[in-house]
């Protein structure tokens, strides 16, 4: 199932009969499921590392908490095997989520790794977001948002390589990798992308793409 919530941002235009008729078909999205906060701490003795997690869960949708689960295996996975080439205890991995939307249609979570590790000079970040429709019970890729034939990855690199240039007066270099760490808001798209050396500052920033500039692209 399309993100039908996106529909009203198309730009071909209607007769008042036919948006009625779209409205009967397509009715407005309803409250989001309930989300829950599942958080543990882990303390390990071998590799002398920390865990400090928080990550959401909702009943009885199975599909949007085992990609949650897959994320945080990942990051776990990804953390321990980097970790190993640094012989330093106090090495940390933290993670919160925010609920960007959640209505009945589009459940989206950012959820951000943070790595604290001793001899690495910068904190370091990763990503395993989620976005969900909760009606359909399926995950939602980026190329689902936008209509067949629309070549959507490098519209998007170009409006994200316009943001950076336009915000901190730098170009970057955008990767097919960084339009993977997305989230659904009411009215945008929203990367992430750390620009640390360039941009002094290792955390990542935002980036949003609107509804409105991708008027007839998106289904």
């Amino acid at each position: 199932m399309v993100l039908l919530a996106l529909t009203a941002c198309r730009s071909d235009p209607k007769t008042a009969e036919e948006s009625q008729g779209e409205a009967a078909v397509q009715p407005a999205a309803g409250p989001g499921p309930q989300i829950t906060t599942i958080g543990f701490t882990r303390e390990d003795t071998v590799l002398h590392y920390a865990l400090d997690i928080k990550y959401p869960a909702i009943r009885e949708h199975e599909v949007f908490n085992g990609a949650v689960r897959a994320g945080l295996e990942a990051a776990i996975d990804e953390f321990t095997e980097f970790i190993k080439d640094f012989n330093s205890e106090g090495r940390e991995m933290r993670s919160e989520y925010q609920l960007v939307q959640n209505t009945s249609r589009v459940t989206s979570v950012r959820q951000m790794y943070e790595w604290a590790v001793p001899g690495v000079s910068t904190l370091l970040y990763r990503f395993h977001n989620v976005n969900y429709n909760a009606e359909a019970k399926e995950l939602i890729p980026l190329e689902s948002l936008f209509r067949d034939g629309v070549g959507h990855r490098p519209l998007l690199r170009k409006r994200l390589a316009e943001k950076i240039r336009s915000r901190f007066k730098i170009e970057a270099e955008v990767t097919d990798d960084d339009l993977q760490a997305f989230v659904i808001g009411p009215d945008y798209l929203e990367f992430y992308k750390v620009l640390y050396p360039e941009v002094m500052d290792p955390e990542p920033k935002a980036f949003q793409v609107k509804f409105s500039e991708l008027e007839g692209r998106l289904k």
